[in-house]
């Protein structure tokens, strides 16, 4: 079922999950009960629902279903146990609970939503998306791996087939080395993308795997754990969807198939004490198999406050808008144009009203704002938009669009990042940004500012950054990254010039341990400052680039950077 708008009563109850039909702790199916719950809630004017604490088991097969296309992760037709499609004024209070999920299932889907807050509860899967073995065996030829049974698997046709009610189609197409001691990907680790392909996989006693390839250096060791990651991002655990104030409190997710908390076109969005990472005593070391959070086309204030992200498979958040690009000009006040990842496929382009920026995909320069005051959908790819005034004669193919209505102000403080492959924060938002007291400890960049109109089609140029009193605790120990603080928009040096893309970055009073002496890169800012930092060695790692410098800055104006002692 969807359920509609509903403006819940100011003196409205609360309401049990376990006077709809739920019970905890019997491992029964407890979707039908939310549909139930959620429909009182709707007609009985009920503000909060409660779950006593206990594990409550949700399964795809009664669930709502409904076309998501969810930016960076893959769009299709979803089984959602929790709903809440233009639903306000609603709280979902765990009271500790344990929600766990079976097969292909999104958890929370908010679409349409306002004033929702979900609160003291946990989510996670029974049986994971991704697999876990350990290294018994490695040579140059390959590797063995052990499993245990929380990842059952079958051998056919050389191939390794994970089993399970969310596996069917999948391949494996990452294999990521971790520290089982350290419990961090391994250090100076690469990727091995295209894993299926690249080795054969062989039975050699229950629960015993040889996978024959080469794999990338350094070597695979003996005891740490290898994290065989699917082809897709099938189940985000949150969904936030063109939704406004919405607060997710004391929430953990343990494991999600694809990012924790994805946020789309959503405004006033704040994460108190949220944590991805896996369960305490459990047998897995990786949580969410791509981001923990993500925000796309957000707007408003988003604030992150005392969260924890831990060992999952790509970056802890990420903030940005999207690029569209011109592929056509209908006639002079109008051009089509695309979306162009397949990951981004569905998402809403404009709104008629919304301000638009025209950039030139190589320099990433803006040269022209105009209002949409048409907007025409032709498929999940094309839109054509409107304007009021004819488009300036420098409007050409391959050009970029971005919606400067959603730019959201970005706050976090006291968040703690660490033992996740790939980086910390990758922040574009044109919006105030504060990243204060926080703790990284990531294998690539800590903080990535970049801007793209030609892979990812991440925008934008940021214009008003803090990044103050951090503690940049041994980041660059992997190979993600070209520096701990990276501000990279992807423009070939050649393409560099006025007017920079990048304006008002301040890095002060932060504390840097460092395994890779490459502290700053950066280029194409306009006001950059780099002061009162201290810079300790390491003694976790031994140190990588121990030769390069410490600030690299090209293409910049009006900089200011502390003495490289």
């Amino acid at each position: 079922m969807t359920i509609g708008t509903a403006l819940f009563a100011a003196d409205a109850a609360t309401l049990a999950i376990t006077a709809c039909g739920a019970t905890a702790d019997d491992r029964s199916d407890c979707t039908p009960a939310v549909q139930v719950a959620l429909a009182r809630c709707r007609s009985e004017g009920i503000h909060t629902l409660v779950f006593p604490k206990g594990r409550y088991d949700f399964f795809p097969a009664r669930a709502t279903e409904r076309y998501l296309a969810v930016s960076n992760n893959d769009p299709g037709m979803k089984r959602i146990a929790f709903p809440l499609v233009g639903v306000s004024d609603l709280v979902i209070d765990g009271q500790g609970a344990d929600l766990v999920f079976h097969g292909i299932i999104v958890p929370f889907v908010l679409d349409g939503a306002h004033h929702i807050t979900l609160r003291n509860l946990s989510i996670d899967w029974q049986r994971p998306f991704h697999s876990e073995g350990v290294v018994v065996a490695a040579d140059a030829g390959g590797v063995e791996l052990t499993f245990s049974d929380e990842f059952p698997y079958q051998i056919a046709g050389g191939r390794f087939v994970p089993q399970g009610d969310n596996q069917q189609g999948i391949e494996i197409d990452n294999a990521l080395e971790f520290d089982t001691t350290l419990r961090e990907t391994a250090f100076q680790v690469s990727d091995n993308y295209g894993f299926a392909d690249k080795v054969v996989a062989s039975a050699v006693a229950p629960g015993r795997v040889r996978f024959s390839g080469k794999f990338s250096t350094p070597q695979p060791h003996v005891g740490n754990l290898m994290a065989l990651m699917p082809n897709h991002r099938l189940a985000p655990a949150i969904v936030i969807l063109e939704s406004h104030d919405v607060r997710l409190q004391d929430v953990t997710i343990f494991h999600a198939g694809a990012m924790g908390v994805i946020a789309q076109r959503s405004s006033e969005l704040a994460l108190e004490r949220l944590v991805v990472a896996p369960r305490p005593g459990g047998k897995r070391l990786i949580s969410a198999t791509a981001d923990a959070t993500h925000f796309s086309g957000c707007g408003g204030a988003i604030t992150m406050t005392g969260c924890r992200f831990e060992n999952q498979i790509d970056d802890a958040t990420n903030v940005h808008g999207i690029y569209t690009r011109v592929t056509a000009r209908p006639d002079a006040r109008s051009v089509e144009v695309k979306l162009m990842h397949p990951q981004q496929y569905g998402v809403r382009v404009a709104d008629v009203g919304d301000l638009m920026q025209f950039i030139h995909a190589d320099t990433l320069a803006g040269y022209h704002r105009a209002a949409v005051t048409a907007v025409r959908v032709i498929n999940q790819e094309y839109t054509v938009l409107t304007f009021a005034e004819p488009l300036p004669a420098e409007l050409r193919l391959t050009d970029g669009v971005l919606d400067l209505r959603w730019s959201a102000d970005f706050t976090a403080r006291g968040n703690r990042s660490r033992g996740n492959r790939a980086r910390g924060f990758l922040i574009s938002t044109a919006g105030r940004v504060l990243i204060e007291d926080n703790d990284f400890h990531v294998p690539g960049s800590a903080i990535i500012i970049a801007g793209d109109a030609n892979y990812w089609f991440e925008s934008g140029p940021v214009a008003d950054v803090t990044i103050r009193g951090n503690r940049f605790t041994a980041c660059g120990y992997g190979t993600w990254g070209r520096a701990t603080i990276a501000i990279e928009p992807e423009i070939r040096a050649e393409h560099r010039g006025l007017p920079r893309y990048h304006h008002g970055i301040r890095i002060v009073g932060n504390a840097f341990e460092v395994v890779d002496n490459r502290v700053l890169f950066a280029h194409s800012v306009a006001g950059l400052q780099c002061t009162g930092n201290t810079f300790t060695p390491s003694a976790t790692y031994p140190p990588t680039h121990a030769e390069a410098k410490r600030f690299t800055v090209t293409d910049c104006d009006d900089v200011m950077l502390q003495e490289e002692r």
